[in-house]
């Protein structure tokens, strides 16, 4: 029997036990609120809530619906991509959405639909049109902003969305395609993968798109919208309509991730429709043709003019031959492949393919190593060796056993493979494999462009989604090539076609020969060197129309080349003028990485952006309804999720959740519950006394 002290002893001692147990419960549920805010508080709006990563919160967004128009002529698209802004909340709301473009768009087109109203966006630079967008969203006023984050990332902001109201954003732009041996390749990304973001990470303050930010990627927040959780149902669906005026009888036209109608208008012609009526924007539409036999032309030209200034975009093949030259060069080959997270599944897989098929394509006088990396970087060997069998052997099995884990952590591997520089009488090529999932490549190409001597660097795109800005740009400023591999059915033949290229001579010294006195403005100023397959192309802008012959000539194992071809100006093709200015931009970008400051680069891009009407990185395209809609309601800003990327895995990129993250409401309940059962125990001896009366 015990006393009446132990007994209210006991009961203050659960009673504390308790209120430890529910405080431990408060924490926990807090902790994992920073991984997922309370989905209860957010429901008041009465929006559909969407749970998106990495922390696994529930956000509201609005819809967005994508219908694209692809409209080819040779090796020049002209596309035009409209947004549909869907509220479904009673809320006013401001919509982000963080989309995909060619890295090579010139983006120079903005309209703004609501009902029949119809508003033309004007190109500002772009800290004056984020003011005036600011400046129209605090007045009640509609408005869109097309801003690039990067030269493939685009933001497109729409405010002042009324309950209920959609909102149409048209965007207009232009790029060249891939040409390359009697095949023509389009890529239309439709979705931005998760960024791996290095550096310290520093709070941002009042940042819009997300609450941190890196030292070495200060924008992180813009190109990293939250994605949609696995077990949600995707978004952003997706309509794809792309006419083809190749210019040559078209053959073997497919498509690498998406089943599509051909519809043949005549043999140069075709209409080309998805199947379904729309798909979820998570994987690049890649569209490829060829000519049939005979019937590629050697040469191209398209022209536009535009008062006194005249614009050629000019493609023109090496004769037929000059690569055919005798001996071959030793090389020392080193392979850069990426295992971080965001290669878990079938993007492992193609690299691993690949990587195999590319080692035993070596000569026993070559020699080789493997890098491999993702939070860390290791390699195969300490050194390059020769490509003995016994070595190949080694390199297969450590090739096989690479699994997908951690971050890309990609300067470090870089490092490495930049350390050597190549031997007299060898060749020393670096061929990166990776889906480039990374935010930080103005670093990277800074590295790339300071340490890369006598190195030759080459890309190989992995994946549904990769980061074809990183590919390209990598590949010109390592003095390569690049290729993307989107499916593992077409690894035998695109690394034959790759290695093909990379282990043949290539041209040199290529020079353009103008009409004698033509001013002519070239971009890019020097043309690269070329490699098997590859054409030259060139765009320029002149003071008078195009007349005469052009020479372009080129070295290839000791001997010159050259091929003239006459200049027929038919002013007919829009847009000319604005692929010659984004070529000139990017050239001007690219100085960046050898240390030109960002203000003397802006003060180039900025009058030629503006003169063009290109949406750059320091400028944007602005359309504003003069007319107030709204008064006195709180506006909230929303980000459009995005989907994961086919086959990614979302645990190998973020993480598992951790298990309070995915219970936090039901946490609090049981808190309540153990607050209240603690209350009743301290209470006891009164509620007795009150029972025994009744």
């Amino acid at each position: 029997m015990y006393s009446s002290t132990t007994i209210d002893t006991k009961r203050v001692f659960g009673s504390f036990l308790l209120s430890l147990i529910t405080l431990g419960l408060l924490v926990l549920s807090g902790e994992a609120g920073a991984a997922e805010k309370n989905p209860i508080n957010e429901m008041q709006s009465g929006s559909l809530l969407i749970k998106v990563m990495p922390g696994g919160e529930y956000i509201q967004a609005p819809l967005v619906n994508t219908e694209v128009e692809l409209d080819v002529s040779g090796i020049v698209s002209r596309a035009k991509v409209i947004q549909h802004f869907k509220n479904e909340s009673p809320d006013w709301v401001q919509g982000t959405y963080v989309f995909p473009l060619p890295d090579n768009s010139a983006v120079d087109k903005l309209r703004m639909r609501i009902g029949e109203r119809v508003i033309e966006g004007q190109i500002k630079e772009r800290q004056q049109a984020k003011k005036e967008f600011e400046k129209a969203a605090k007045e009640g006023k509609q408005a869109s902003l097309i801003e690039q984050q990067r030269p493939n990332i685009f933001t497109s902001k729409v405010t002042n969305i009324a309950p209920g109201q959609t909102i149409i954003v048209e965007i207009e732009y232009q790029n060249t395609l891939i040409y390359r041996d009697g095949q023509v390749g389009l890529r239309f990304p439709l979705v931005v993968a998760p960024r791996y973001i290095p550096g310290v990470k520093v709070p941002k303050e009042g940042g819009e798109l997300g609450p941190l930010e890196s030292n070495i990627v200060p924008d992180a927040a813009e190109i990293s919208p939250p994605v949609i959780a696995d077990g949600e149902a995707k978004r952003n669906p997706v309509s794809i309509q792309l006419k083809i005026d190749a210019g040559f009888p078209i053959k073997d036209l497919r498509s690498t991730n998406h089943a599509i109608t051909k519809k043949k208008i005549s043999s140069n012609v075709y209409q080309v429709s998805l199947i379904e009526d729309s798909v979820p924007a998570d994987r690049d539409f890649e569209v490829s043709w060829a000519a049939a036999n005979g019937t590629m032309p050697s040469t191209s030209i398209f022209t536009e003019a535009k008062s006194d200034k005249h614009y050629a975009l000019i493609t023109m093949f090496p004769p037929k031959g000059v690569h055919q030259v005798k001996g071959r060069m030793p090389r020392d080959v080193v392979f850069v492949v990426d295992t971080s997270g965001s290669m878990d599944g079938a993007s492992l897989d193609q690299a691993k393919n690949a990587l195999e098929l590319a080692v035993r394509r070596l000569k026993p006088d070559d020699g080789f190593n493997i890098i491999q990396f993702n939070s860390e970087t290791s390699s195969l060997f300490g050194s390059e060796q020769k490509a003995t069998n016994a070595n190949l052997k080694v390199a297969c099995n450590y090739i096989n056993k690479l699994v997908a884990t951690g971050g890309t952590q990609v300067a470090p591997a870089l490092t490495q493979a930049l350390a050597n520089n190549a031997t007299p009488g060898r060749l020393r090529q670096i061929v990166f494999i990776t889906d480039a999932s990374v935010g930080n490549e103005d670093q990277l190409f800074s590295m790339i462009k300071t340490r890369l001597r006598n190195n030759r660097l080459f890309t190989i795109g992995i994946g549904s989604s990769p980061n074809d800005f990183f590919m390209t740009r990598a590949a010109e400023l390592g003095r390569g090539t690049f290729t993307f591999i989107g499916s593992i059915a077409d690894v035998g033949s695109k690394m034959n076609d790759f290695f093909a290229r990379i282990e043949n001579p290539f041209a040199t010294d290529i020079r353009i020969k103008w009409p004698h006195g033509m001013k002519v403005d070239s971009a890019p100023n020097v043309i690269p060197d070329l490699y098997l397959g590859d054409p030259v192309v060139v765009a320029v802008k002149t003071d008078k129309s195009l007349e005469g012959n052009v020479e372009i000539s080129g070295v290839v194992d000791g001997k010159r080349w050259k091929r003239s071809m006459e200049l027929k100006s038919n002013d007919s093709t829009k847009g000319v003028g604005q692929l010659w200015a984004r070529r000139k931009i990017a050239e001007l970008m690219n100085l960046r990485y050898s240390g030109l400051s960002d203000d003397d680069v802006r003060a180039s891009v900025l009058p030629l952006a503006l003169e063009h009407s290109l949406v750059t990185k320091y400028t944007s395209l602005l359309a504003v309804d003069v007319t107030p809609v709204r008064v006195k309601e709180r506006l909230k800003k929303q980000m459009v999720p995005s989907n994961m990327p086919k086959g990614w895995k979302q645990n190998s990129v973020f993480g598992e959740l951790p298990q309070g993250a995915t219970s936090s409401v039901m946490s609090l309940y049981i808190a309540f519950a153990l607050t209240l059962l603690a209350a009743l125990i301290g209470f006891s001896p009164r509620l007795n006394r009150l029972w025994g009366r009744g």
